[in-house]
């Protein structure tokens, strides 16, 4: 009786999905070469720009397709440059610490998380490289756990204490974990976790009122899953009201155009903006702004209720070894890289003292 419940019921989500998607507009919310390959035939492209694909589907298309899409709102979705004026006053000490980013150590970082054969979740050499974040954070004088969505699969959650504040938190993160290409992943996202290590390497001696949360998340190849598993457990136990901002880094380090990526979702439009300011005021970056969030460890933040966004090379010319073995740290430009850490941290330093 149950067996032949749950198949009643999924043969009628089946056909109602299928008469839904008649007409309707879908995001593409994979970029897996893989899963491009498998869905592209079956579908019509009606908009790509940046990050944002919209694609209407073509007759008799396979339903494991639809895995990779969403349908959406034509009108709440968008991508577009955004200029902004500078904040009219700038302060001196967030200008003073931005000035401390090392292009240089930011590079050896993403060298020594390239040096690892493998960062693929689970593997030998993962645990390794949870194990170096790990000693380097404790290093800074910073209060580490492990977050394990399985045996050998940790994210780690590291925290600098506010002074006057502790109960609030800002949150940075971004993931070390690779699709599993021999001494490689350099860009995706050896580059995000050496901007993490860099903000709070240079945050150290800051006296910030809220507390600093650095987030080394695990698994988000395989499907968002550390940062799933932690924005579970937060909603759980309603710590989740406490962040009061979360920024994520993947694929910070390869571009020649100067241009940031900024994701998130409607709710949160005026943040993409207000990050363009910021961008202005203590970077030399210009901006892009995409609404429709997918693909990254932001997204289970904003579905939980967080203030979010994205930090993300510009798609349009993201790099060529995107989870090809090529994606090595000397492809990258570390420049690039520290101007993104540095919006990120005029980010965290703003919000801090609001």
């Amino acid at each position: 009786m149950f067996k032949l419940s749950v198949v009643s019921i999924f043969l009628f989500l089946c056909f109602s999905l299928k008469a839904y998607s008649q007409g309707q507009i879908f995001q593409v919310i994979s970029s897996h070469p893989h899963d491009v390959k498998e869905f592209s035939p079956f579908v019509k492209t009606v908009r790509q720009e940046g990050r944002l694909w919209l694609v209407e589907l073509k007759p008799n298309y396979p339903q494991h397709i639809l895995k990779n899409l969403r349908p959406v709102n034509p009108a709440e979705v968008r991508h577009y440059q955004f200029a902004n004026e500078k904040f009219s006053i700038a302060s001196s000490t967030i200008q003073d610490y931005v000035a401390r980013v090392d292009a240089h150590s930011i590079k050896e970082d993403v060298e020594m998380l390239a040096n690892f054969k493998s960062r693929q979740a689970g593997s030998a050499d993962n645990q390794k490289a949870t194990a170096k974040l790990k000693e380097i954070f404790v290093s800074l004088g910073l209060e580490v756990k492990e977050f394990c969505y399985r045996a050998g699969a940790c994210s780690l959650v590291a925290d600098k204490k506010g002074e006057s504040k502790s109960d609030e938190v800002i949150m940075l993160l971004g993931h070390f974990d690779s699709v599993g290409k021999n001494f490689a992943g350099a860009d995706d996202n050896a580059s995000g976790t050496a901007v993490l290590l860099e903000v709070a390497r240079v945050l150290k001696d800051y006296g910030n009122k809220r507390t600093f949360r650095y987030f080394a998340t695990n698994g988000e190849e395989n499907g968002l899953l550390g940062a799933e598993h932690y924005a579970r457990q937060l909603i759980n136990s309603g710590e989740i009201k406490k962040v009061v901002l979360a920024i994520n880094m993947d694929m910070v380090g390869y571009n020649s155009n100067g241009i940031v990526e900024l994701e998130t979702d409607s709710k949160y439009e005026d943040l993409a903006k207000w990050f363009s300011s910021l961008a202005s005021s203590y970077t030399s970056l210009k901006t892009k702004i995409t609404i429709g969030a997918w693909g990254s460890d932001h997204v289970p933040f904003i579905n939980g209720g967080v203030p979010t966004l994205l930090t993300i090379e510009d798609w349009s010319t993201k790099t060529p070894c995107y989870h090809m073995e090529c994606d090595k740290p000397s492809t990258l430009n570390y420049n690039y890289a520290a101007q993104i850490a540095k919006l990120n941290m005029a980010a965290m330093m703003t919000r801090d003292d609001q």
